[in-house]
């Protein structure tokens, strides 16, 4: 068998003269003829990129899998659904669905060398699923920087003498503001209630019952109502927001009351996403080779700052109260199927499997990298990670239900909610609070820009194995893709920017995610084989995987898989963003950001079948046979493992200056045209030949 690592495409370039060729093996050149012509050779790799060592490699998918999801979700999901007993349905679908999806993806992404487009000539008709990554990439992309740019927006802020949530003495501040330190104050001279940023004595109180008998009741806000009439002094009590809410929807978003209303552009998000994206295309700029160094710091950092917060966490008052509210067990909640799809998902969504990225990294690596070993690194660092986190949340919060006096439920909060609006306010409690702003912040940046670049990796990946030519011009497709991305974000920077986010996020990557998983998993188990799936990468890391693999990928996987998209389907809810319900046009356009991935699969598969019916290969032959055909790998699939190709590429030079074309020397056997340019001063052959 040929060896992999030896025979695999190679790029040669000549610099031609007259003469004979020979070979310097000092300089890893070939010298030919008297007169000196330099042979350069490079591998597909270096033509298409490679990572320089297996460590850049596993912080990528370490930091693409670890993102801002294991801080403000896992946590919550843990606490909501059953405390410790929650970690039982999640490392079960961890072993069951996680690692067999996640390694799937590194094994044919290493194996073929291709990216997410073109490595479905392993089953061209199902080529569609490809691209329905890319379009779950696109759209995340699009939405997630703008939380990267909230992140850049506060951690700025942090930098204020006073940090402009800890309290409602801003110009911005509603009348429900309510903050327990200014209350403080309020006691300090003789007031008796602190409404809507003032002190109010018993007598200033009197001007709101007064009022209250002018205002009839609504019968829809109990809360607001005394003797049914509307009482203005209920209303604020009722409905009182804390000054990091304020800052949060009034301060920042300036948000609007509906996603029809969009108000004014906001120059200071427009700005914050800009840099986002600006830092995003100087890590990119380079593909793997850039984006693989800056993951040193971007994977790492987010560690240091959660072991620092942990230990500030736990030594707060009231710290080990929130913990006991994240572990404690209530095992009658594994009865609900909710549950189990609720670990599932998580699990599923977590470590970012079916959105291309893991494929993509993947197939920079070396030919025999030990994928398997990779695998249960970052499917179980990911894990972990999200587990420590929940200490780290938890003991804060139970700090800030200490501060109010209330149970650790009524501050318990999940997504934005808690990383800009319940953070930021336990924040203010602790003794210097602009460090551990700046902190917390600065890590939610690093976390979100790990998963970013593989999204714009994944992208840029598909378009270059689609178009090889544009890899010359790779910075100038980096560029492009920022700027396009960046000026569909501007949506985010409205008035109404936050609805739009929340509907991207909660569409483009629900459901659809999860059935974009199950047929790649039938795919590579059945229509491949997973025998073959063994085989191949048995070929890459040199043993032979255990029968469970075997018997996951076949049935336990899609079985489970196929019961997430059921709950998700049975248990799915229209969209609201608060007490807001998104109006019918909304859902039906979120609907179609949905369904936009798997509408590639059935084009894609319509296109190819439509294709065979031009094609000599497949006359003769039934839909139905057609179809099967199809559904084979082509000629191409694993050539990376089996063939050596050169391509030689030559200018051909005169001493007195001219250039003229010539023929490569006898001693390889050609297998291809040589091609000419005669345009400008300079002319290139192009050879293709086989050794």
């Amino acid at each position: 068998m040929l060896n992999p690592e030896r025979h695999r495409a190679r790029h040669v370039t000549y610099r031609w003269f007259n003469g004979s060729a020979r070979h310097d093996t000092r300089s890893g050149q070939d010298q030919m003829g008297e007169q000196g012509a330099s042979v350069q050779t490079s591998t597909e790799e270096d033509d298409r990129g490679s990572w320089n060592s297996p460590v850049e490699f596993v912080l990528s998918c370490l930091g693409y899998a670890v993102g801002l999801g294991n801080i403000w979700r896992f946590p919550y999901l843990c606490y909501i659904n059953g405390g410790g007993a929650f970690l039982i349905p999640y490392t079960i679908m961890l072993t069951f669905v996680g690692l067999p999806i996640f390694l799937i993806e590194l094994a044919v992404g290493q194996y073929s060398a291709s990216g997410p487009m073109t490595l479905w000539s392993v089953s061209p008709i199902f080529q569609g699923v490809g691209a329905g990554m890319v379009v779950i990439s696109f759209i995340g992309s699009i939405y997630y920087n703008m939380v990267i740019g909230w992140s850049i927006y506060y951690t700025y802020a942090s930098f204020q003498t006073t940090l402009p949530w800890s309290s409602c003495n801003n110009t911005y501040s509603s009348k429900y503001c309510y903050s327990k330190r200014d209350a403080h104050g309020c006691e300090s001279v003789n007031g008796t209630s602190y409404i809507n940023g003032k002190c109010y004595n018993e007598t200033h109180l009197k001007s709101f019952d007064d009022r209250a008998s002018v205002v009839r009741c609504n019968s829809t806000l109990p809360d607001t109502c005394w003797n049914h009439t509307y009482n203005p002094l209920r209303d604020i009590i009722a409905n009182r927001t804390s000054p990091s809410e304020d800052y949060f929807h009034r301060a920042m978003l300036h948000q609007s009351d509906a996603i029809e209303d969009n108000g004014t552009m906001q120059w200071e998000l427009c700005l914050v996403l800009f840099i986002a994206w600006v830092i995003c295309f100087l890590c990119v700029i380079k593909g793997i080779k850039s984006s693989g160094k800056v993951v040193y710091f971007t994977a790492t950092f987010p560690y240091l700052i959660l072991v620092i917060l942990f230990f500030r966490g736990v030594t707060l008052p009231g710290a080990m109260e929130g913990i006991k509210a994240y572990l404690i067990p209530e095992w009658n909640k594994l009865l609900r199927p909710k549950v189990w799809g609720d670990a599932a998902g998580q699990i599923f969504f977590s470590l970012s499997v079916g959105m291309g990225g893991l494929m993509t990294f993947a197939s920079y690596n070396k030919f025999h990298n030990n994928i398997y070993r990779d695998t249960m690194i970052v499917t179980i660092g990911n894990c972990l990670t999200s587990f420590f986190a929940g200490f780290v949340i938890f003991s804060i919060l139970g700090f800030m239900a200490h501060e109010r006096g209330v149970p650790v439920l009524d501050v318990v909060k999940s997504g934005s909610g808690l990383a800009f609006i319940a953070y930021p306010e336990i924040i203010t409690h602790l003794p210097i609070p602009q460090l551990w702003s700046f902190l917390f912040f600065f890590m939610l940046i690093t976390l979100g820009l790990d998963s970013q670049f593989a999204g714009i990796e994944s992208i840029m990946t598909s378009i270059l194995d689609t178009v090889p030519k544009l890899r010359r011009y790779k910075t100038l497709v980096a560029l492009a893709l920022c700027i396009v991305l960046y000026i569909l974000g501007l949506t985010m920077c409205t008035q109404a920017g936050i609805y739009w986010l929340e509907m991207m996020s909660y569409y483009a990557a629900g459901w659809s995610l999860v059935l974009i998983g199950l047929i790649e998993g039938v795919v590579f188990a059945w229509v491949y084989g997973a025998d073959r799936l063994i085989d191949n990468i048995e070929e890459m890391v040199g043993f032979r995987l255990y029968k469970h693999w075997w018997f996951c990928w076949k049935f336990i996987t899609p079985l489970l898989l196929l019961g997430i998209l059921v709950v998700n389907v049975l248990e799915f809810t229209p969209l609201s963003v608060g007490d807001y319900v998104m109006p019918p046009w909304a859902q039906v356009l979120g609907w179609l950001m949905a369904v936009a991935s798997v509408f590639t699969i059935i084009l894609y598969a319509i296109y190819h079948v439509w294709s065979s019916y031009n094609n000599a290969e497949y006359d003769g032959l039934s839909l139905w046979k057609r179809v099967v055909k199809l559904s084979q790998p082509t000629e191409d699939w694993g050539k990376r493992a089996e063939t050596l190709g050169v391509s030689i590429e030559l200018e051909v030079v005169r001493t007195d200056g001219t250039v003229q074309g010539a023929s490569p020397p006898s001693y390889y056997e050609t297998t291809g045209a040589a091609t000419h340019n005669s345009s400008g001063r300079d002319k290139k052959e192009s050879f293709n030949i086989k050794l």
